[in-house]
């Protein structure tokens, strides 16, 4: 398999819904699988490589962000020139955040979503504060770990795949817990001081269209990431108060989990 190629037909990708749009239910998280991928299996090889291929191509860009060299032909590749702003590098953490969470395998979902959160971390300070797409995949990985923490998918209350038998009783264990926790109290404070830094902000649509709006495409919404309408004043207000929703799922559950096992 070519690294990163995702042409195979074993390779699991976003369902549609029978209206050729997983939108139309108006959920946040894609439809995942029924069953978890079998480990050692062909498939489970696949989604592994190419979820780390597009991972380590995604901090290539990143590492090449305001590069202008990275665009004139002499480091410019066809893994794509360094990322201007958030909302590029947050639509291809959305699309393999997607990949990841149609697998419905607990242990890649877990290890994989951890990694893109903590990247997600690492890259907002390094760009302009562009409330719509940083929101729209934060929320995003709230549901799924609060999903995974509770073992059914928050959206629908449905039983989570693979976490029957003995994971399904034992959960996602303390470490990973431990290591979620800390990811997520340094992104909510990452968020007030990226938010708060003067003139940081791309003021590119009201923060309460994204929430409510989740029918619109993802392509729509990224290709306009640095042209959307100018906020009105009070649309401003929008996400300064979404800020303290950030992982505020993940939160309650991981402080439950947590308390009394030495590490809250």
């Amino acid at each position: 398999m070519e690294p990163g190629g995702f042409l195979q037909p074993h390779l699991p990708s976003p369902p549609q819904s029978s209206n050729g749009s997983q939108a139309v239910d108006g959920l946040v998280l894609p439809i995942a699988r029924s069953h978890p991928i079998k480990r050692g299996s062909g498939k489970e090889s696949a989604v592994i490589d190419h979820v780390d291929a597009k991972l380590l191509e995604i901090s290539r860009r990143y590492e090449k962000r305001f590069n202008p060299a990275s665009r004139t032909g002499v480091e410019a590749d066809a893994k794509g020139h360094g990322y201007e702003t958030f909302g590029e590098a947050a639509k291809d953490l959305e699309a393999i955040t997607d990949v990841v969470w149609v697998t419905g395998t607990p242990t890649l979902q877990t290890s994989y979503l951890l990694s893109i959160a903590l990247a997600i971390l690492t890259y907002l300070p390094s760009f302009p504060f562009d409330p719509r797409p940083t929101f729209r995949i934060l929320r995003k990985l709230d549901l799924a770990f609060a999903s995974l923490l509770q073992g059914s998918n928050v959206e629908t209350g449905e039983r989570l795949s693979g976490f029957e038998g003995l994971f399904g009783a034992r959960g996602i264990d303390t470490t990973k817990r431990v290591r979620m926790r800390g990811i997520v109290e340094r992104t909510r404070v990452s968020i007030v001081e990226v938010a708060a830094k003067e003139g940081s902000v791309i003021d590119n649509g009201s923060i309460q269209q994204v929430i409510t709006d989740e029918d619109t495409a993802m392509e729509d919404d990224v290709s306009e990431a640095t042209g959307y309408e100018d906020l009105a004043g009070e649309n401003r207000g929008n996400w300064e108060m979404e800020v303290a929703t950030v992982y505020e799922k993940s939160l309650l559950l991981l402080g439950e989990s947590l308390e009394g096992s030495g590490f809250d």
